[in-house]
């Protein structure tokens, strides 16, 4: 078992370091020289793309003394000025004191700062002993938030597959990936909401307003045009000011949907023909929704039946319809499904009147929307040399096989299980890039236990986290702010928007010279991410293609980038892993109690944190000090939870305190809080073995609890 860490010995400062050092003792005296004759250091701007969330704003960055000094929106960009709290708070974050300032290696209980060539063959040394006694593919690299649709994730698979890994997972493990699946199972891939041409918009599970605020104003518009929908367990503000607000409970969006699509074909209130012309199996969804009549869609999720039928009669002949899919919808047993019965919803009320294929659709970096063959799957790229093919399977490919074949990559859900029971093959080595995975990711428990055995645990991040110390090597990477800028088209700039602090290095540097290290040198020959990006690109990671459908014969031009090149409200990929070939939705295994009579929903982002990033910046803190749960009134009453006052949410698996905010906002059954705290890892809350069969999703969203006071 890791010890627990006691201190950080840093290392004694060379002759070299001393000389560089010693101007800062007399720093005081030669600024004041400075003001006195009346000089000061010129300041420079730089403009680039902001990488905190997915939104990826435009920002204009004054730097001065090689420190940043003010942070403003760029007016050319595509989010024209915008920039948020986090945004504004990137000073607080490239200067913060917590920054690592060294590699760090761990020797017994504490850890000692060394040089980059020392820590580099250290990690080396290790990965070569793992993969002597146990395999390449004991090695899997995890990567975390902010490398969501990063071109740094192609080379992180090309070291992995260097080395003779297929060990690479990320965010998609637990986050947007079952809705990636779920509308490319329907209509052959992910599309971003139509808010523009939507006549009644619906926001499902979904906070634009926190996730998205650069266009949060543009759904707001829907709302005053009267045409907006919101199904949240919680009323946000955008459900306020929403046409139709839907309190549908935890897990039961399925449900839902599927007795809208029950009212909306009984009454015939779309063009039969025209589905049957451009679908697949829509008989088969219309004996499925006939099964979800409002009185019984009305016990499942406790809305009304009459709001049931009232919203059914608006997206039945107020279309087409836009339909905004959140996390909200994914993190369930039966994620896919619901999302796969939603989008069939918006498919049936007019959202794809032209069909889908050659449209532009949200995809990771080196992918494309490849037209032949179908279905559209991620063809990833990478330049020569390129590595030898790797024959060892990824993990979760025996567990989740649609899960690799739509993302191409390992389900990092699987890694307890390869760690603590050896299942499918050992993995003693992980790489954490940009992840704190001992807080974010699930089965808290488990990947703790998971830790102690590997034996070796690297955290490459700018930050200390909470997973950093557990690691016995850490190695200081530079924020997004101080790497080559990628903007939207992931482009790579040579510089980024602020000189590199301290010893830290950029990933993709830290990766060439962990690949030199380690003798793989030849795979790397780009001494910068702008000119790795900027060589030919070659397709690759084709070894799997047994994995991969082989198409019907379709016409010439198909509409949808399906099998079949339709619609397909019936998916025959879903039959070849035993999963229902329409969208059906089952209650969670879960189901409230005597001793936890509560639905427990854990996960949403409150405005102030993106998982657990910000974290110790002070302007950031001071919105949100501390972890909250959301209480409805008549739960508080009856638990004798005031607002304002510490309770201890408790699930059959742990329990976590917090601090309680007591509202008639949330669902009356439920209990929502955020995830992203070390000291309240709500995460412990969640069974390791509630998860959705089609894509390993954790059901963070579904799960059960009581509240009592501390």
């Amino acid at each position: 078992m890791r010890p627990p860490l006691r201190h950080v010995v840093r290392r004694p400062l060379t002759r070299r370091e001393l000389m560089k050092a010693a101007p800062l003792g007399v720093v005081a005296a030669g600024a004041g020289a400075l003001l006195l004759r009346g000089t000061q250091a010129e300041a420079s701007v730089t403009t680039g793309t902001c990488r905190l969330c997915l939104m990826h704003c435009g920002l204009s960055c004054t730097v001065r003394d090689g420190r940043l000094v003010k942070v403003e929106g760029d007016l050319k960009a595509r989010t024209k000025g915008f920039v948020c709290e986090h945004g504004f708070a990137l000073r607080e974050l490239v200067h913060s004191g917590a920054r690592l300032k060294a590699p760090l290696l761990r020797r017994g209980e504490a850890f000692h700062e060394v040089s980059w060539d020392d820590a580099l063959a250290e990690v080396a040394q290790k990965l070569d002993a793992v993969k002597q006694r146990y395999g390449p593919q004991a090695f899997l690299i995890q990567t975390g938030w902010p490398l969501v649709r990063h071109p740094l994730v192609d080379v992180l698979h090309r070291f992995a597959r260097a080395f003779g890994s297929p060990n690479v997972a990320s965010v998609a493990s637990l986050c947007e990936a079952s809705l990636r699946m779920g509308q490319a199972l329907t209509v052959g891939s992910k599309y971003a909401p139509d808010v523009q041409r939507a006549k009644t918009f619906v926001v499902w599970g979904a906070n634009p307003a926190t996730t998205a605020p650069p266009f949060a104003h543009v759904v707001a518009q829907k709302a005053l045009k009267g045409a907006l929908v919101v199904v949240d367990p919680v009323k946000t503000q955008l459900a306020r000011d929403a046409t139709e607000y839907v309190q549908v409970r935890p897990g039961t969006d399925g449900a839902l949907a599927l007795g809208l699509l029950h009212v909306i074909f009984k009454e015939g209130w779309r063009d039969r023909a025209a589905l049957e012309r451009d679908s697949v199996g829509l008989a088969e969804l219309e004996a499925l929704a006939a099964t979800f009549p409002p009185e019984r869609v009305a016990q499942l999720t406790s809305v009304p039946s009459e709001q049931l039928l009232r919203v059914a009669k608006r997206l039945g002949t107020e279309g087409p319809v836009g339909i905004w899919q959140g996390l909200g919808v994914e993190h369930h047993e039966h994620g896919v499904q619901t999302v796969r019965a939603i989008t069939s919803l918006e498919v049936v009320c007019g959202r794809f009147p032209d069909g889908l294929v050659g449209r532009a659709v949200l995809t990771p970096p080196g992918a494309h929307l490849a037209r032949e063959p179908l279905p559209a799957l991620y063809r990833m790229k990478t330049p020569a040399p390129v590595p030898p093919p790797v024959t060892v399977p990824p993990l979760g490919r025996a567990t989740h096989p649609l899960f690799e074949l739509f993302n191409r990559e390992a389900q990092g859900q699987d890694l307890p299980a390869a760690v603590l029971e050896d299942t499918p093959y050992p993995v003693r080595a992980v790489m954490l890039v940009a992840s704190n995975a001992l807080v974010t990711s699930a089965q808290t428990q488990r990947l703790s236990a998971a830790v102690d055995k590997l034996e070796l645990l690297v955290s490459v991040d700018p930050f200390f986290t909470a997973s950093a110390r557990r690691a016995d090597v850490v190695l200081p990477a530079a924020t997004f702010a101080e790497a080559p800028d990628v903007d939207e088209a992931d482009r790579v700039a040579a510089q980024g928007l602020v000189p590199v602090q301290h010893d830290a290095r950029d990933d993709y540097r830290i990766i060439a010279g962990l690949a030199k290290a380690m003798g793989l040198g030849a795979y790397f020959p780009w001494p910068t991410f702008a000119e790795y990006r900027a060589a030919p690109q070659l397709p690759w990671m084709d070894e799997d293609a047994a994995l991969r459908p082989v198409p019907r014969p379709v016409d010439a031009q198909p509409r949808f980038s399906t099998l079949s090149g339709r619609v397909e409200f019936s998916s025959s990929l879903l039959t070849s892993v035993g999963a229902s070939a329409v969208p059906d939705w089952k209650p969670p295994s879960a189901a409230p109690s005597a001793e936890f009579p509560l639905w427990l929903v854990t996960g949403p982002r409150p405005r102030a944190y993106i998982n657990s990033q910000f974290h110790g910046v002070p302007s950031i803190e001071a919105r949100m000090r501390q972890c909250e749960v959301l209480v409805h009134e008549a739960v508080a009453r009856t638990a004798g939870v005031k607002d304002g006052a510490k309770v201890l949410v408790v699930s059959p698996f742990g329990g976590v305190e917090a601090r309680a905010v007591v509202t008639a906002d949330v669902h009356p059954e439920t209990v929502v809080i955020p995830a992203g705290w070390a000291e309240a890892n709500v995460n412990v809350l969640i069974g390791p073995s509630v998860e959705d069969a089609i894509s390993g999703f954790p059901a963070f969203r579904s799960g059960t609890c009581r509240v009592e006071p501390v």
